[in-house]
């Protein structure tokens, strides 16, 4: 059996909190079994999760409480008996609902039944319990929200023109997005993910292209919330235009109403932009909503990773609760410049875009959103050997 290297992680010049980090070794899947990492000084063990990959195994762990400038060397032990999944993916195929369980509550469900327009995730349970997104229209039983936009389902993907198909609204003569099956759907100790792939169809239900859709939920500490969200498309019928329009996205996500600006919520963006007259068509590389649910300050950030087309993104957020990440409304967001947004995507090719969404207590300073998207982007320096 393969010797397992050592590993150093450095912190950098940033505090690291519920951060997660990958790294590949070069040790086949197959001869690595259940694993945990063990901090060289302390013996402290932190838990990890490992998958198969191009040169090895790629091993994920998240780390808490690794301050600036601080290095940790880690070995990796062999697990007799396999961590517990304390991220649980249950799929209830009858309602068409993927369920999300953190600690063996629930975090929010994928619905992807045929009955729905597309698909979406809802609730998104905050800390404290709370919903940070609209129940409405899902769930009518809730008392003081807004009905407006009925399209506008917690958290979703969408586009308003991909051609002449409107796959953003619900009016008549709107497309659809069509589940077909999940890829894979995994549970773990510090994280779980499904890939699904779905097609985007017209209004007659006929194919316009593909998406894969992969989402990953991280099992962080102290009510906080972490998922990453990646589309990528791909254009197996013809080319397909995204036209410049306000009116999509790609990733969207609709607040609890009682954070709606006119509620005394507030939006932030990551120049300090605030609310909708300071951020609406705005690029920056994230975006926070956050207000009073239940007597209790929360907060919701959408950020923008560097790799995506167009980094960073424009932002379709307003006063009424929206908050799109939609990189092609150039003509609505400057329409002195005379330039118009619209992006092809050629038949064959494949465009991927990624974004991670933080649940956090209070606004952007209390939740520090900023240091979160550091995570992201520039997480940990980890070497081998």
């Amino acid at each position: 059996m393969a010797a397992l290297p050592k590993l150093t992680v450095s912190a950098g010049e940033h505090d690291r909190v519920n951060c997660p980090v990958s790294v590949v070794i070069p040790v086949p899947y197959g001869e690595l079994g259940s694993v945990a990492l063990a901090d060289a000084k302390t013996g402290a063990s932190l838990a990890c999760q490992v998958e198969p990959c191009r040169g090895g195994t790629r091993v994920t762990c998240l780390f808490t409480g690794l301050k600036a400038g601080e290095t940790r060397k880690l070995s990796i032990r062999r697990l007799k008996v396999p961590a517990i999944d304390r991220v649980r993916l249950v799929d209830a195929p009858k309602d068409g609902r993927l369920d999300v369980m953190l600690s063996g509550k629930r975090f929010t469900s994928y619905h992807y039944g045929s009955k729905w327009v597309r698909p979406f995730l809802h609730p998104i349970v905050g800390p404290y319990a709370a919903r940070v997104t609209r129940n409405w229209p899902i769930d009518r039983s809730v008392p003081g929200e807004t009905h407006d936009h009925h399209h506008h389902k917690s958290l979703w993907v969408a586009h308003g023109e991909c051609d002449d198909v409107n796959n953003w609204n619900e009016e008549p003569g709107h497309g659809y997005q069509r589940h077909r099956f999940f890829l894979s759907v995994a549970s773990g100790p510090v994280y779980g993910e499904f890939k699904a792939k779905l097609d985007w169809c017209d209004a007659k239900d006929c194919k316009r292209f593909e998406e894969i859709r992969h989402m990953r939920f991280y099992a962080v500490t102290g009510g906080e919330k972490l998922f990453d969200v990646s589309v990528s498309f791909r254009m197996t019928e013809k080319q397909v235009v995204f036209r410049d329009t306000k009116e999509g996205g790609l990733l969207s996500i609709r607040v609890a109403s009682a954070m709606d600006v006119s509620r005394g919520g507030r939006i932030e963006n990551a120049y300090g932009g605030v609310n909708e007259r300071e951020t609406w068509g705005k690029s920056a590389p994230w975006c926070d909503y956050s207000g009073m649910v239940d007597g209790r300050h929360v907060g919701i950030a959408m950020m923008d990773h560097e790799t995506n087309p167009r980094y960073p993104t424009g932002w379709h957020v307003r006063n009424y609760g929206l908050m799109t990440a939609n990189c092609f409304a150039w003509s609505h967001y400057r329409p002195e410049a005379k330039v118009k947004g619209d992006m092809a995507f050629p038949k064959n090719s494949t465009t991927s875009w990624r974004y991670r969404i933080y649940v956090h207590k209070g606004d952007v300073a209390k939740g520090k959103v900023r240091n979160r998207f550091i995570d992201y982007i520039a997480p940990p320096g980890i070497t081998v050997g």
